[in-house]
């Protein structure tokens, strides 16, 4: 649970950004480079230390931010389409990179819908660091939201993101509650955060009571809450 939220609430103002770019595909595509970074470790250092593991997919992230970032500044018009093809090839890079593995398709399912019942405190510990500091750059340096710096915030924290929840909740959780806010308002992140976290707690609570799969019923609350915070305020005015 705590996991969850650590990734929820720091997600959501990187989202809103998201979506204000018009870049949606980007943490998708960020997060499976990070993923698929992560496969060939493992399999090229049977049992890599956590922070083998991490560092090289924070190496892998960043460097596909900066990538972006470049394509953003030289071919803007054909950014999202770079975007979404980058994500592609990364995808076909775990199944290829996994093809022959006697565990290939449990791997592959890892990283799309993570092991968040399996996170222990020491994944915890080490990774809040990056989350808190997230937090505090966000609020406290607003530069941290232009440029370039965007772009490595974003890479740090969705390759951490991606150990700890899986690429499907790190996407859920950046763009659908930016979505499930109707128009911005001066309380947007506060209400998207709020959504967040019902989001996270009610997934957990519905995966452990109906014995599911985490994940993908995270994402599945995700999508529940957004749906419900679009319709009800239509709704009310209706009536």
């Amino acid at each position: 649970m705590i996991a969850g939220l650590m990734v929820g609430i720091l997600h959501v103002p990187l989202g809103i950004e998201v979506l204000r770019r018009g870049i949606i595909f980007i943490d998708l595509a960020i997060a499976q480079i990070a993923g698929l970074c992560v496969v060939l470790v493992n399999l090229w250092a049977h049992e890599a230390s956590w922070f083998i593991t991490q560092s090289a997919a924070m190496l892998s992230a960043l460097t596909a931010a900066f990538f972006f970032r470049w394509i953003e500044k030289t071919v803007p018009k054909e950014q999202e389409a770079v975007i979404g093809s980058s994500f592609i090839v990364a995808a076909a890079g775990v199944l290829l990179a996994l093809a022959n593995h006697p565990h290939g398709g449990e791997e592959v399912q890892h990283i799309l819908s993570g092991q968040i019942l399996f996170v222990s405190w020491d994944h915890i510990l080490a990774s809040s660091p990056i989350y808190i500091a997230g937090l505090i750059l966000w609020f406290v340096v607003p530069a941290i939201r232009l440029g370039i710096w965007f772009f490595v915030l974003f890479a740090i924290v969705v390759a951490a993101s991606v150990q700890l929840v899986g690429v499907y909740v790190v996407f859920a959780s950046l763009i659908l509650p930016a979505l499930a806010v109707n128009r911005p308002t001066p309380k947007t992140l506060q209400i998207a955060i709020t959504f967040s976290v019902l989001s996270i707690i009610s997934g957990i609570a519905l995966s452990a009571l109906l014995d599911l799969p985490s994940g993908p019923v995270i994402v599945f609350a995700f999508a529940a809450v957004t749906v419900i915070a679009r319709i009800a305020p239509q709704r009310s005015a209706s009536h």
